[in-house]
């Protein structure tokens, strides 16, 4: 028991860490410093990353709306089209907000035991055993 709960404590810092980059992801998609390819290529290695330590729940919206982005690139490749429709814009903006709001709220996998960081919401989980820092 003691090295599950141990294994949660270290476990809690990568997903933070993850989701951070994932919304910085996001947020250089959003001032132009990333074209879509490379958004979706990130989202996909970043979400695949979270899988051992995620709840099976976040990890599915996580992945759908990457799906949505990786289609969209995918229709921009094919058809050679140079940018996005109207639609396609406002439909990919709404699947960026869906996915910050999903990582603002990322859930525990089942193995997860209620005292763990994770499940508590702590902020910070520090490996030395002391409180986490909320």
């Amino acid at each position: 028991m003691t090295a599950v709960m141990e294994n949660n404590v270290m476990q809690y810092p990568l997903v933070r860490f993850v989701a951070d980059g994932l919304r910085d992801t996001i947020a250089s998609f959003g001032t132009g410093e990333l074209p879509l390819h490379r958004l979706s290529w990130e989202l996909h290695t970043r979400i695949e990353s979270l899988s051992e330590f995620a709840g099976r729940r976040s990890l599915a919206e996580l992945r759908s709306w990457q799906r949505y982005v990786e289609a969209l690139d995918t229709v921009l490749r094919e058809t050679g089209r140079e940018g996005l429709t109207a639609h396609e814009e406002h439909t990919l903006a709404g699947a960026l907000v869906a996915l910050r709001d999903t990582l603002d709220k990322l859930d525990p996998p089942a193995t997860a035991g209620s005292g763990s960081p994770i499940s508590a919401g702590a902020t910070s989980a520090r490996p030395d055993g002391a409180a986490p820092v909320r």
